[in-house]
């Protein structure tokens, strides 16, 4: 049925939200009243971890994002298909992602995040007696110079748990898609002033990669769209504003639209 949705061009988004959490919420619910077996929610599970591995290499990455994003299930956690999904609607949005999976140990989790230096951390947690996890992992980031973005989702976390503080580094999500609007109000917000040289670094990544799929050279593109090799050096190297007029040169050159053109560039593709 996935496959054929996937084909009539249903958005992976919606086949996510709209098809397999509702199942997974029903087999949990069937499993919880002793209807079917643990080998019966286990098999379902790994049914969806494969429909999902499908629906990922189905996926056309937009250009990435300089901005990474790590996803892990807390200490104790094993259930993480909720956290697998967030991981992918990240990367479907031009996010990095790391996805560390289920029963990270808090110390590793710390460590990791001090490594890869994410710009926001996502947990997932969904057994109440873990939530006491959450807090040492916060408490022990908080004393970083740049402490990440903390934002927090699954069914035993709910705003009360971080308290109403609109300053504070750490959100609760109801469900991804939450989670993606928080991950992108913060992005914009703490960053104002640095957003047109990310813009113009990420159009310079969109064309030099159209350019390179095309099999030319920076002087061919240069001829195509009446422009210099010099200015088009600079372009790609994220180092040229650039006016509407020249990306529309550049996408007709490189038989793209403009909106495509500029879909690295407008924050999320």
């Amino acid at each position: 049925m996935l496959d054929e949705l996937l084909e009539k061009g249903i958005p992976i988004l919606d086949l996510y939200l709209k098809i397999l959490t509702p199942a997974l919420e029903r087999i949990g619910e069937l499993w919880c009243v002793g209807h079917i077996s643990v080998a019966d929610e286990r098999l379902a599970t790994e049914t969806t971890l494969g429909v999902m591995e499908r629906l990922r290499s189905a996926i056309k990455l937009p250009h990435r994002l300089a901005e990474r994003v790590l996803i892990s299930c807390m200490q104790g956690e094993r259930h993480y298909i909720g956290a697998r999904m967030v991981a992918d609607l990240f990367q479907m949005h031009g996010w990095q992602v790391d996805f560390l999976g289920p029963d990270v140990p808090t110390s590793a989790l710390a460590t990791m995040i001090r490594q890869r230096r994410p710009r926001l951390v996502g947990l997932s947690v969904t057994l109440t007696e873990n939530k006491r996890h959450v807090g040492d992992v916060i408490d022990d980031l908080s004393r970083l110079k740049l402490p990440p973005v903390m934002l927090l989702g699954g069914q035993a976390i709910s705003a009360e748990d971080v308290g109403h503080n609109a300053d504070s580094k750490v959100k609760v999500a109801s469900n991804a898609l939450v989670g993606l609007e928080i991950a992108r109000q913060v992005l914009f917000s703490e960053h104002p002033h640095a957003l047109l040289e990310k813009y113009l670094k990420l159009l310079g990544l969109s064309v030099r990669q159209l350019r390179n799929e095309a099999g030319w050279t920076q002087e061919q593109l240069a001829k195509a769209t009446g422009l210099t090799r010099a200015y088009v050096v600079a372009v790609e190297g994220g180092r040229q504003n650039v006016t509407m007029d020249v990306v529309i040169r550049l996408a007709n050159a490189l038989g793209v639209t403009p909106d495509h053109l500029l879909a690295a560039a407008n924050g999320m593709s």
